[in-house]
């Protein structure tokens, strides 16, 4: 039974990595057709102001500071992110401990119900961190529509389902098509570097795999890690660095227009780029919103990477998979397409574990 179990892992690895390079080939097809791989759609800059994306990543700023200087006093293991080379480890026969990548997006909410949960339930613990996390992303959106009155559209909501399904075959296609390359990175940074680091969560899996395990840490990392993570990362960080973007180009072009419309210089003057708020505009300076830059995008990147600080060589690849988790963002403007693709991830993952598992009896 074991020997099955050992082929399904080595089939589904194989699978995957064929859909994955054909996803990769009818792209690149696209790009020299010089088709966009996904077409951009413009939006009014959100309505949050910078104490937005403070305080929803003032969670992983403390697990960040704790991961660094609490040691391993400060049990971290609110959920995975299960971005990690478990194919790879599958197919050469590794254990993947230390190759498992974790978000610390909820640790501090871990470390404020451990009191909900028996002290020695490890299973307990992990359901309340998934069950806070999952509050915690819903109360983002509760306070962004009452403190800055945020539309169904500025929380990258569809407009129907039938956008909701297009949103869901965007994700589908983005993860099938990063398989190879985020994997491929891991693969070659873990050969090279060889880390030891391993999460907790990771290492109690090895040790208890049973059913109830499992399925928790399922839950925190497949569902609750990406809602939370993409809210965070994506709605509100990038949506916030997209703002900036908007409205300094927005003022810059209202300026260039008021130097020939006499008597309205006055009312751009002062204007803080950053935070200024849509003006109505008149024929003369009414414009169209430009393309977003890659700089929103690289720069919440590069800080979902470091979230995952001390797993290993976690936060190179996802700083990659940030990468394409921001590119649908920008381009579609919906939050829908990044937790689907994300999403994707974690469950892919999780059923290579199960399956190596079963594998070792």
């Amino acid at each position: 039974m074991p020997d099955a179990f050992g082929y399904a892992l080595s089939l589904t690895v194989g699978l995957a990595m064929t859909v994955s390079l054909a996803t990769l080939f009818r792209l690149f097809q696209k790009h020299i057709d010089g088709r966009p791989l996904l077409e951009y759609e413009p939006r009014q800059p959100a309505p949050w102001n910078v104490l937005a994306p403070l305080v929803m990543l003032a969670p992983l700023v403390f697990a960040l500071w704790s991961t660094l200087f609490a040691g391993p006093q400060y049990d971290a293991t609110a959920e995975t992110t299960t971005l990690s080379a478990t194919a790879a480890a599958g197919a050469v026969g590794a254990p993947p401990a230390a190759w498992f990548g974790s978000s610390a997006a909820a640790a501090p909410v871990l470390h404020l119900t451990r009191r909900m949960t028996d002290a020695g339930s490890t299973t307990g613990r992990i359901w309340a961190s998934a069950a806070m996390t999952l509050m915690l992303a819903a109360c983002s959106y509760l306070l962004l529509t009452v403190a800055f009155g945020a539309t169904p559209q500025d929380l990258g909501f569809p407009r129907d389902w039938r956008q909701a399904c297009g949103d869901v075959k965007i994700g589908a296609v983005a993860w099938a098509a990063s398989l190879v390359p985020i994997y491929a990175i891991l693969l070659v940074l873990n050969f090279a570097f060889e880390p030891t680091e391993g999460h907790p969560l990771i290492e109690n899996l090895l040790v208890d795999h049973s059913l109830h395990m499992m399925a928790a840490a399922a839950f925190a990392a497949v569902i609750a890690a990406p809602l939370y993570e993409e809210t965070a990362f994506r709605l509100v960080l990038q949506g916030w660095l997209e703002r900036r973007e908007l409205l300094a180009r927005r003022v810059s072009t209202i300026a260039d227009v008021v130097q020939e419309v006499p008597g309205e210089a006055e009312a751009t003057h002062g204007l803080d780029p950053s935070d200024a708020a849509p003006m109505p505009q008149t024929p003369a300076v009414t414009f169209a919103h430009p393309q977003v830059g890659w700089s929103p995008i690289a720069i919440s990147s590069v800080l979902f990477g470091l979230a995952h600080y001390g797993h290993g060589v976690s936060p190179a690849p996802l700083i990659l998979l940030g990468v394409v988790l921001g590119y649908l963002y920008r381009q579609t403007h919906r939050i829908l397409p990044c937790i689907v693709c994300h999403l994707l991830f974690n469950a892919f993952t999780f059923v290579l574990l199960a399956l190596q598992f079963a594998a070792m009896g």
